[in-house]
Formats: C-alpha cells, sequence, structure tokens
C-alpha cells in the first residue's frame, strides 16, 4: 500500500512540473468578392479578405498569420489563414522540405502578387 502511495506522490510531482505548451491556433477562413477575372480585380479582393483574416485573428489575440492557401473562384476569392500567438518556425516564403513548391514538392505553387 505504501508503494501505490509513493507511486501516485510521484505522479503528482511530475505532472505539477510538467508545463503544458499553451500556444493559441485558428484556422481562419475570409471571402471577398470578385469583380471581374483580372489581375487588378483578384489582387484587390485577395488583400480584401486577407484584411478580414486578420481583423478576426487580431480580435482572438493571435498576431502571427501565415496565408496557407487562397482560391479563386466565380464571384469572390477564398483563402485560409492560419493564425497564431507564437512567431512560426519558418517565414511564409520559406518552403521547407521538398523545395520550391510546385516543383515536386507535393504542394501547389502560390499565387504571384
Amino acid at each position: 500500500m505504501r508503494a501505490i502511495g509513493q507511486l501516485a506522490l510521484a505522479l503528482l510531482l511530475v505532472l505539477a512540473v510538467a508545463s503544458p505548451g499553451l500556444a493559441g491556433v485558428a484556422v481562419i477562413e475570409a471571402t471577398a468578392p470578385l469583380q471581374d477575372h483580372s489581375k487588378p480585380a483578384i489582387e484587390a479582393a485577395f488583400k480584401e479578405a486577407v484584411k478580414t483574416a486578420m481583423r478576426g485573428a487580431v480580435a482572438m489575440g493571435l498576431p502571427w498569420v501565415q496565408v496557407r492557401e487562397a482560391v479563386v473562384l466565380k464571384d469572390m476569392v477564398a483563402i485560409r489563414v492560419l493564425a497564431t500567438d507564437v512567431k512560426p518556425d519558418k517565414e511564409p516564403g520559406d518552403p521547407g522540405p521538398g523545395g520550391e513548391p510546385g516543383k515536386e514538392s507535393g504542394r501547389p505553387r502560390g499565387l504571384d502578387l
């Protein structure tokens, strides 16, 4: 019985000392209306969607935002961003392992704006 008590005490000490890594993270999707499919119209809609997503991230207390995906649809531009309260490990332009996006990396090439 004494061994169980010592084991329980040891377990409680380990749990008390271990601090959880709490980081706020959210995936935010936003859209903006698209007037036509010209490059300036797509760029303007993209920027508006990013502004909307950033306002949502800041309202949640998440100051770091990375655009993860952008799609041009028939009448709108849709984006998906990853928002967090800690600085990301790699820069948004860094393709990371696998090389350049779109070149045998398994990820689509980004939108040049």
